[in-house]
Formats: structure tokens, sequence, C-alpha cells
């Protein structure tokens, strides 16, 4: 039989895993958190973010835990509210587009002037995965060319506005101010086999952009 003094050593123990795992339920770390939606082109200020507490084993790798890591640094794509900042995530200098996109390896970014009317009504946003139909203008484009399909596929890296800056939908942006520019052109990643093809129909034609559907 058991005697009382092995019996005590056990309850001991068990007392002393129960704090141990007591204890660790109540731990937090301080990470770093959007405090609202960031663009990826601007450097991160004092009021973006903020700090949240989480267990240890709630904290993915690479996150912040000191403010100071993050102010004066870019993220290289946007966050929304309350997202976690990682390190990784974030850069020295602006990406070269609003979205944070860059094109893929070996592929071209090309602006194509669109009104809303030929992409979508202005409802493309970066991510999107478009048609580029070329259509020739009367009296500028040379006689016996007809609509045609100048790339297929391709990857909107980023919509900007008449002004070349980015587009922001009137209603959205980070801020009170509201941009009430219109869209002036998508960026799309190209390869350099289209790249050429799109350029010499710039002059020439507009541009019908059809979006693509990705399957989930």
């Amino acid at each position: 039989m058991i005697g009382q003094r092995a019996l005590l050593a056990i309850a001991l123990a068990c007392g002393a895993i129960a704090g141990t795992i007591y204890y660790a339920s109540l731990q937090r770390v301080s990470i770093v958190v959007a405090a609202h939606a960031l663009d990826a082109d601007k450097a991160i200020a004092a009021d973006d973010v903020a700090l949240r507490e989480l267990p240890p084993d709630a904290v993915p790798e690479g996150a912040l835990h000191s403010t100071d890591q993050a102010i004066g640094r870019v993220p290289r794509a946007p966050h929304w509210p309350g997202q976690i900042i990682l390190g990784p995530a974030l850069a020295a200098g602006a990406a070269a587009f609003h979205s944070g996109l860059v094109p893929p390896a070996g592929q071209r970014a090309v602006a194509i002037p669109v009104t809303p009317s030929q992409a979508m009504g202005g409802a493309l946003m970066a991510g999107a995965h478009v048609d580029v139909i070329a259509v020739p203008v009367i009296g500028r484009a040379p006689a016996g060319r007809v609509t045609e399909l100048v790339a297929a596929n391709v990857t909107v890296l980023d919509v900007r506005g008449e002004a070349g800056g980015p587009f922001v939908p009137i209603g959205q942006g980070r801020g009170a101010a509201v941009s009430l520019d219109r869209l002036g052109s998508v960026v799309v990643a190209l390869a350099p086999v289209d790249e050429l093809r799109v350029a010499d129909r710039i002059a020439t034609s507009t541009f019908v952009l059809v979006f693509i559907p990705i399957p989930e």
C-alpha cells in the first residue's frame, strides 16, 4: 500500500504541475498591431500602431514587441486594423506601388490607360487578374487593324488616378482626407514578350480590361 508520505508527495507534485499550468495560462506578451488600416506607401507613425497582450503560444514568429521597432518603417503591403505587425513585413522605404505588390520574377510593370467604363466601372483592385483587349481608334490605328487580345490573364499590381497618384475610391482611404481623383490607369504585370505589343497599341488604341474570376 502507498504510504502517507508517498501520497503527500504525489499531491504536492500534482499541485506544482497545476500551479505551473495556471501560471503559464496567465502569462501575456506585448505585441505590436496596426491601430487602423495601414497603407503600403506611408511610413508608420506613433499613432498608427498599438500594443496588444497575447499568450506566448499565440504570438507568431517575427512579431514585434515594441512600437519603436515599427515607427518610421513602411509596410510592404496594406494592413487591416488589429493585424499583428511582423518584422519581415516592414521595409525601410516605400513599396513601388500603393498595393505593395511587385511584378513576378521575369515580368515587367506597365501602366494601361483606361477610364472607369473600360475597367469594370473602376471596381478593379490590386491582385485581380484581367485580360487586356486593345480596340483600334479610327484615324489613329493602321488600316486593317482589328480588336485584339494583347495580354491574357495578367495580374493587376496597382490602380492609379488621373493625377498619377494611387487611386482611392470615394469613401475609402486612410484618414479623413478622401481622394476625388478619377481612375486614370491600371498597372499590370506583363511578360517581356507582351510589353512591346502593348506599348505599340497605347498611341493607337483604347483598352478594355476583362476581369477573370479566380477559383477558390
